[in-house]
């Protein structure tokens, strides 16, 4: 994965940020000037959104899973052997499928809204998000036009309601990697087995969500209940973003996990 290191390396395990499917690394930006202060941060960009910036679909046979062999293969480029590891939404599956198969690597994990469907799909649950999630992306064009967005977004309730994405400063970075939407359905393709969930028992968890998210959300909630007591659930004023629009409280409880575990 490209990567980007800041902050002082020689002062306890890294924090690892895993970013969304849309906006990638970029967002990850202004939490990691902060964290950089006192400790060593790594933003990784993923595969989709690497390939979605040269307006090109990831390599043949792309999955989920590439990107968690990807991010374990960037881990060993670096050298690490412990992280603290945070994803959200897209870059939350992959954060917990990494987890999940490597546990002894994660010193403290922390979950944003993680677009985990297999979650949902073991729980019998959100059948209609999901199948709304996936019309989203069967219906885009090729290439994707900003209609395409603008109804992936709504329809799965990644605006607060009444908001037009393109009056939002994010848009023009939506717009540039729309491309990435055509690899969209490897998120609902992947798969796993809710027993594996038992290695992350003991280890420091924090879940995330907004005060005003809806459908596929409530994955935190069926995390929470898999993964046992010791899993902090927190929620965040407004939706989907709710870490990028309250930052500064993000921070205090990432840190808060964070020195919790040293």
């Amino acid at each position: 994965m490209p990567y980007y290191v800041s902050g002082d390396g020689n002062r306890g395990i890294p924090i690892v940020l895993v970013p969304g499917g849309l906006s990638g690394w970029i967002s990850w930006k202004p939490h990691a000037e902060v964290l950089s202060k006192d400790h060593k941060v790594i933003r990784v960009q993923l595969l989709s959104m690497a390939a979605a910036e040269k307006n090109v679909l990831p390599s043949m046979g792309y999955s989920l899973r590439s990107e968690t062999v990807a991010l374990r293969n960037t881990m060993n480029r670096l050298g690490l052997d412990e992280i603290n590891l945070v994803g959200w939404s897209h870059g939350g599956a992959v954060a917990l499928d990494f987890a999940l198969n490597h546990p002894a690597m994660i010193k403290t994990l922390t979950l944003i809204e993680p677009y985990a469907i297999w979650i949902a799909r073991a729980f019998g649950r959100f059948e209609e998000e999901i199948r709304r999630f996936e019309e989203s992306f069967e219906e885009v064009s090729v290439p994707p036009t900003e209609d395409d967005i603008v109804r992936f977004m709504e329809v799965n309730n990644l605006l607060s309601q009444g908001v037009d994405p393109r009056s939002l400063p994010q848009w023009l970075t939506w717009f540039a990697n729309k491309v990435v939407l055509l690899s969209a359905h490897t998120i609902s393709e992947h798969s796993d087995d809710l027993d594996k969930l038992q290695v992350l028992q003991g280890k420091p968890v924090l879940l995330v969500k907004g005060r005003d998210s809806a459908g596929l959300s409530g994955i935190v909630d069926l995390l929470a209940k898999a993964i046992g007591s010791h899993a902090k659930v927190i929620t965040l004023p407004d939706g989907h973003a709710c870490h990028i629009v309250a930052k500064d409280q993000f921070v205090a409880e990432l840190e808060e996990l964070v020195r919790g575990a040293e």
